[in-house]
């Protein structure tokens, strides 16, 4: 019990420490590429794709797969020892 105590104190503090750090200043938008003389430009010219991230959350990731790997290696032991 206390090593569950232990781990969810370590989790807590790794994800408010990596949320506290964190730069909540979007940024700046692109600039549109300028064209001299062509009348092409479509609309399709301003769309950028979605900045999507993808390490917001793995602090979180990393935790889950700990506790699953522990769990699974606690589960086994527990098979061998009653065998």
């Amino acid at each position: 019990m206390k090593i569950r105590n232990i781990l969810l104190a370590l989790f807590l503090i790794v994800s408010s420490v990596s949320v506290t750090f964190a730069d909540n200043t979007p940024p700046p938008p692109p600039q549109a590429a300028k064209t001299s003389g062509t009348a092409s430009t479509t609309d399709d010219d301003d769309i950028t794709p979605p900045g999507l991230p993808i390490n917001d959350h793995i602090p979180y990731l990393i935790a889950a797969g700990f506790v699953l790997g522990m769990t699974i290696i606690y589960r086994n032991k527990i098979k061998k020892a009653s065998i």
